[in-house]
């Protein structure tokens, strides 16, 4: 067995995920200015973020097929480079690139997860799955938190184009860093999954089990997209903050859940188990939506600190559930075939994520409003923690 390196391992995946997340997310950042001066209208960037997470559903089925051939580490580095491509395009090139831009992006995103899943699963000791995984999707709020700081830099400074042809290099930079580590860290190569996209996604509907935890993943990465993708636009259009303002709430708001993620892993390791874990989250959600919505409902000049306390408490709860969702994942699944049952569940992350801002940008458009959608939303993480709890209780 080869010797284990933990640290170096969660390093490696942390500093990875920081990057494709800023490369996802920073589109959304940008949209409340940007996207009038492309004559777009800035709800359509729930479509920009569909695109990116529909392609990114379809690579993660894949991923376990990729980590066979290619092995997780050197994976990771297309993952890299893929998101490299997504963003240069989109600095570039003319509105018409914006969504294959954002495919790009999307196929380098869906292949991270499962493949530092392998990395991270292989390393590091089962008893502190819970704290790895999680300090390892801390690079989801740290990503959006130095989206929402340096995107509006940059738009300032260098100009938006010229900030996303950057973030880029750094993807690039990033690849060519992780590869004095791949002989310490890429896992045993196993062999090619024996079942192809389809027939895998049965096989996790099939099982209660995993079918109860897909479905919790679906609806929290509903919550979570919804959340990310507007709360900068809900700040600046519907509570009439500068973009400066709501991007730097919102980079905030992710430190917040970053700690969060980590605590919560902590939980799951020592004191609950952590599908319980998982419930718990799915309840405080759901309550920490409805209080944004009833922010924006009525109290458009609520007072700054009542405004942050609510999306505090939607960033740690709605950002806070991904690390123990893996560590859960991992008690489940046998270590070989982590990645291929991970890039099935997210194929129903993703699926959220791809989902939530399209509906939930369109219907603000259609009238519905910024509050009412964010009530909407609570049902979603509420129905998930029942349906997850049920599920656990039969087993």
């Amino acid at each position: 067995m080869t010797p284990s390196h933990p640290w170096l391992a969660l390093s490696a995946t942390l500093a990875v995920q920081v990057l494709v997340t800023m490369a996802l997310v920073s589109a959304s950042v940008l949209a409340p200015a940007v996207a009038p001066t492309l004559g777009v209208a800035p709800e359509r960037i729930g479509l920009y973020a569909g695109v990116g997470y529909l392609l990114a559903m379809v690579s993660g089925l894949r991923s376990g097929h990729g980590v066979a051939a290619v092995g997780a580490l050197r994976l990771t580095q297309w993952a890299l480079l893929s998101c490299a491509a997504g963003t240069v395009l989109a600095g570039l090139g003319p509105v018409a690139t914006l969504l294959p831009a954002a495919a790009l992006i999307g196929v380098g995103y869906g292949l991270v997860n499962p493949a530092a899943a392998a990395v991270l699963n292989h390393h590091v000791p089962t008893t502190a799955r819970g704290l790895f995984f999680s300090t390892k999707q801390t690079g989801v709020p740290i990503g959006v938190a130095l989206a929402g700081l340096l995107m509006p830099l940059g738009l300032v400074t260098i100009g938006w184009r010229a900030t996303a042809v950057a973030l880029g290099v750094a993807c690039v930079l990033t690849a060519l860093a992780v590869q004095p580590s791949v002989k310490r860290l890429e896992p045993p190569r196993m062999p090619p999954p024996p079942d192809g996209s389809l027939r895998l996604l049965v096989t996790v509907w099939r099982h209660p089990g995993l079918r109860a935890m897909s479905l919790a993943s679906l609806a929290f990465a509903t919550t979570q997209q919804v959340f990310v993708t507007f709360l900068v636009a809900l700040l600046n259009l519907g509570l009439g903050w500068s973009l400066a303002a709501a991007a730097g709430l919102l980079a905030v708001s992710q430190v917040a859940s970053a700690v969060a993620r980590i605590a919560f892993g902590v939980v799951g390791d020592r004191w609950f188990a952590p599908w319980r874990v998982l419930v718990g989250l799915g309840l405080t959600m759901a309550l920490s939506c409805v209080a944004l919505g009833a922010v924006a409902l009525g109290w458009r000049d609520a007072p700054l600190a009542v405004v942050a306390a609510v999306a505090l408490a939607c960033a740690a709860t709605a950002m806070g559930w991904n690390g123990v969702f893996f560590a859960a994942l991992a008690q489940r699944v046998p270590r070989e075939d982590l990645p291929r049952i991970s890039g099935a569940t997210q194929f129903f992350t993703f699926g959220g994520g791809m989902a939530g801002p399209l509906l939930f940008g369109e219907s603000v458009r259609a009238g519905a409003g910024w509050g009412w959608g964010f009530v909407a939303v609570a049902l979603v993480p509420l129905l998930a923690a029942w349906n997850l709890a049920r599920a656990s209780r039969a087993q």
